[in-house]
């Protein structure tokens, strides 16, 4: 039963999102809604391609279902498969232009995925999703922040809010890497944050970004060469 749960919900949502993609809801597309708001976070549009990745995670996770039905809890199933359907909801009021209820909903869908990624299953294909799942989706959370304070009017010192917000990102990062013994983040984080580099023009914004871009990678490739026991997933 619980993979028919999960196979419906991505279903529905991978097809919603590639119709309004294909057909634009409000006469928007999801960039031109970005593009009113260009925040010192903002990264180039190819970036967003990961969520094909992330879609087809969804696929696979169906399909190993069908062989491995008793690893999974159906509780956890039926978190991931709201989570899916929460990023579908927040693509209507986004192209709407109702970017507060767009952060509204981002953040549910965030604390969504935090509760698979605190409460981690011992399946390692599971919780290997769902943390990409969480990871991206933290991304998207703190570029809808920043486009929520341009859009009340109030984005004041970007380079500051991106300072803090790179921290913030950071520190968040370095402590799940250690205390999961996970590459995930690190995966995420130098994917968007290479693309944020080269979307942005700010000296100040470009040479902080890469100072913790190499610091997260220099992590990243400790873990895997240094400690041949911690897990890619």
């Amino acid at each position: 039963m619980k993979k028919y749960i999960l196979l419906i919900s991505s279903i529905i949502s991978i097809w919603l999102t590639s119709y309004l993609s294909l057909l634009p809801l409000n006469g928007n597309s999801q960039a031109d809604i970005s593009n009113l708001y260009n925040t010192s976070i903002t990264p180039a549009w190819f970036t967003f391609s990961i969520w094909s990745i992330i879609y087809l995670s969804w696929i696979i996770l169906w399909f190993y279902l069908i062989y491995n039905k008793n690893e999974i809890k159906k509780k956890k199933i039926i978190l991931l498969s709201a989570a899916q359907l929460t990023s579908m909801i927040w693509l209507f009021p986004w192209h709407y232009n109702m970017v507060g209820l767009s952060v509204i909903i981002m953040l549910w869908l965030l604390w969504i995925l935090s509760l698979l990624v605190i409460k981690r299953n011992k399946n390692k294909v599971f919780q290997g999703i769902s943390d990409f799942f969480f990871w991206w989706i933290l991304v998207a959370t703190i570029v809808n922040i920043h486009t929520f304070l341009i859009y009340v009017d109030i984005y004041i010192y970007p380079i500051i809010l991106w300072v803090i917000s790179l921290i913030i990102w950071w520190i968040i990062n370095i402590i799940i890497i250690h205390k999961y013994k996970t590459i995930i983040p690190s995966i995420v984080f130098i994917w968007a944050l290479f693309w944020i580099i080269s979307k942005q023009a700010d000296v100040s914004i470009i040479s902080t970004s890469y100072i913790i871009w190499f610091i997260v990678l220099s992590i990243m490739l400790k873990n895997i060469f240094q400690n041949k026991k911690t897990p890619l997933l």
